[in-house]
């Protein structure tokens, strides 16, 4: 079996729930049947969605310290626990002698072969401007409905000032309006487009039809080892 490496601390919470999703997702009966898991919770990557906007700093410099340092210790292969970060994965990939999984097509590719046609975004204000998203369903021929320029404050809201700041008494009334129209306009389903967002399911206990990107990048990080995945 193969050594995974995580680049994590983007949130530190979304790290351990990766973590957690490819652990009880892997088909073991003992800890010695379990992934070899090397994990750098860098906490000192910047704000991706202030770099995006041209608020902040470029997280590029951190996240391949972290991907060097995964490599240097025997990962085989890498994943990055959050969404937003892999509009700067083409920066510097090609730096890096492993292969990085791309949770943002993994993801477009499940709603693909789950049979939906058309998909909701649940993400913060870079993804949806970085287009990851929107380019990903354009490749694998799938509509798109992202939220308007209102939803997406309340999303984010919900990500930064609930989850992120382990907030268990978030108000989520308007998030949940969101999810109510976005429904009415087409979703099909809700691909859950940052890593605190599957989280903010649990912590809120929100209610729809969601997609997991967390959950289909664990899946794929179990087979890319050469693990065994529990079969739903």
């Amino acid at each position: 079996m193969k050594t995974l490496g995580i680049i994590g601390g983007m949130g530190p919470m979304a790290t351990v729930d990766l973590m957690r999703k490819i652990i009880l997702s892997t088909d073991a009966k003992r800890d010695q049947e379990h992934i070899h898991m090397l994990v750098d919770c860098n906490t000192e990557v910047p704000d991706r969605t202030a770099a995006i906007e041209g608020r902040g700093e470029s997280p590029v410099k951190e996240m391949l310290k972290s991907a060097k340092l995964l490599e240097s210790q025997g990962a085989d292969v890498i994943v990055i626990a959050c969404n937003t970060a892999h509009y700067f994965l083409d920066e510097f990939k090609d730096k890096v002698n492993v292969p990085i999984i791309n949770m943002v097509d993994e993801t477009v590719k499940y709603c693909v072969d789950s049979g939906y046609s058309e998909v909701g975004l649940l993400c913060t204000i870079g993804t949806k401007n970085t287009g990851l998203y929107q380019k990903a369903c354009d490749k694998f021929n799938l509509k798109l409905i992202v939220p308007d320029d209102e939803e997406i404050k309340a999303i984010q809201d919900m990500i930064y000032s609930g989850v992120k700041a382990n907030n268990f008494d978030y108000d989520t009334s308007d998030v949940k309006t969101v999810i109510s129209n976005m429904t009415k306009r087409g979703a099909q389903a809700f691909i859950l487009g940052c890593t605190e967002t599957p989280i903010a399911v649990q912590m809120y206990n929100l209610e729809g039809n969601f997609i997991d990107s967390s959950q289909v990048l664990a899946n794929k990080a179990i087979e890319a080892v050469g693990a065994r995945l529990i079969k739903n």
